[in-house]
């Protein structure tokens, strides 16, 4: 394997991540990180990219700083020793190397926070909108050109939060594993994604709430608007 990825594989971001899996069964830590940096570095954006970030991370290692050198560099020393080195006696057993701690840690949580946008203040214009809407038809005949600013105002935190959304579940996307890790089983891999997702999912729901909350304040802006209008229009006004 570790020979396909200097060869025809060299830029093929799978390759290098399978390699890395096999070279941390095998308790090349240092080798198996080099490669989850290729890896990320050629495909920050797959669905396995989560994966390699995370175990970078949990290693010391910053996958945002890497560079192109480092991404297509040269083999570490470790991945370099010769078999002869490494290989058991005759006669001796080789101990079965351990396998990779997959679990979420909070520094993992934590990095991912620090990359989710900040939240929309959702501002209730004041008086409330419900309060202007029961003065009298003369009030709110004359409020049109303010309810005008006040529905565009909450157009714009509307947009915002949309955009936030969108950009937190982007941010987000690729800590979900979608791939099996190197001799993971199956019910281990759904367990980590399931907890991935958990995570997520409680990350997100700040977004969502705020969303809905622009929402909310945009429709009772828009329902003022249109009531001034209309008390515009019975009141004389064209």
């Amino acid at each position: 394997m570790s020979k396909a990825v200097v060869g025809q594989h060299k830029n093929a971001a799978i390759a290098h991540y399978y390699l890395a899996n096999a070279l941390m069964q095998l308790s090349k830590t240092n080798a198996a990180l080099d490669e989850y940096e290729r890896c990320y570095s050629l495909a920050p954006f797959s669905s396995f990219s989560g994966y390699c970030r995370m175990m970078l991370l949990r290693h010391g290692r910053k996958p945002d700083e890497n560079s192109e050198t480092k991404a297509a560099g040269k083999p570490s020393e470790k991945s370099a020793t010769p078999a002869s080195a490494t290989a058991p006696r005759a006669g001796t057993e080789m101990p079965l190397p351990a396998a990779a701690d997959k679990s979420i840690n909070d520094e993992e949580v934590k990095q991912l926070k620090g990359r989710l946008p900040r939240l929309v203040a959702i501002t209730k214009e004041t008086p409330l909108a419900l309060d202007v809407m029961a003065d009298s038809v003369y009030v709110r005949s004359a409020y049109v050109g303010e309810a005008e600013l006040r529905k565009s105002r909450a157009f714009d935190r509307l947009e915002q939060s949309r955009q936030n959304l969108k950009r937190a579940e982007s941010v987000t996307h690729s800590f979900v594993p979608s791939v099996k890790s190197f001799g993971e089983t199956d019910e281990e891999f759904r367990s980590r994604r399931a907890k991935a997702e958990e995570t997520v999912s409680s990350l997100l729901e700040p977004f969502k709430e705020n969303l809905n909350e622009a929402e909310k304040v945009f429709q009772s802006e828009s329902s003022l608007l249109d009531n001034c209008i209309n008390a515009r229009n019975g009141y004389g006004y064209q």
